[in-house]
């Protein structure tokens, strides 16, 4: 990870502590990030049905997947909106 990847990420988490999510698009889709119930779900926008459920931030950038990659693999393709 380069120091754009890293910048890119921290601005990612600063946003989902202060707001409890966060939308970015990512190959040309928005997706959104957020805390519901203690627990942390991801979907793209278009999508709202295809939520899936992870226990912390970390986790869920880990192993969400788009195009079988997880969001921190591509974190240099994330555009935060």
């Amino acid at each position: 990870m380069n120091r754009g990847d890293s910048m890119i990420l921290n601005e990612l988490k600063q946003r989902f502590e202060n707001n409890n999510e966060v939308k970015f698009k990512l190959f040309s889709l928005e997706y959104i990030i957020q805390k519901v119930n203690n627990n942390v779900e991801v979907y793209p926008l278009l999508y709202p049905n295809r939520k899936n459920t992870y226990s912390s931030l970390d986790e869920a950038l880990n192993y969400f997947t788009v195009y079988n990659e997880s969001i921190i693999e591509n974190i240099d393709r994330v555009i935060l909106l």
